[in-house]
């Protein structure tokens, strides 16, 4: 049994809450200074997974995953939410203090994933919509 939460659209709650902050990103400009990356990669690698969407490659390693992980900043100590999306062609991490806008924010990442893939896959992947792109998710 699954339960689905109604979440306001992105957009709606990035109006209400703010918007995601980049904190990594492997060729743009983020929100925290470059001699931070480190320690905001270590936080977010070791902050517990909530969620999780994950292609494989032919070796059974992850070529993309996208994880919706609650971790300490390192600088403010608070409690926050970031999007982790890693795959062979690059990384970015974006984070927000409320579980909502991150959730969000999460879903369209996979979906975005989807709607503009990134990898180049088979045309198998792409028969059953997010069931079969995906070897593992759950974005309905």
């Amino acid at each position: 049994m699954h339960v689905a939460l109604a979440v306001k659209p992105l957009e709606e709650l990035t109006t209400q809450y703010g918007p995601m902050r980049t904190v990594l990103h492997y060729k743009a400009p983020t929100a925290v200074p470059a001699q931070q990356h480190p320690t905001y990669v270590f936080n977010i690698l070791g902050g517990q997974t909530l969620r999780e969407s994950v292609i494989n490659g032919a070796d059974g390693t992850p070529d993309l995953f996208v994880r919706l992980v609650k971790y300490i900043d390192p600088v403010s100590q608070w409690t926050r939410f970031a999007v982790d999306y890693w795959s062979v062609n690059g990384f970015w991490a974006t984070d927000h203090v409320h579980r909502a806008v991150a959730e969000s924010a999460y879903e369209d990442a996979v979906r975005t994933e989807f709607a503009e893939p990134t990898l180049t896959l088979s045309r198998e992947r792409f028969t059953r919509g997010l069931a079969s792109f995906y070897d593992v998710t759950d974005v309905i």
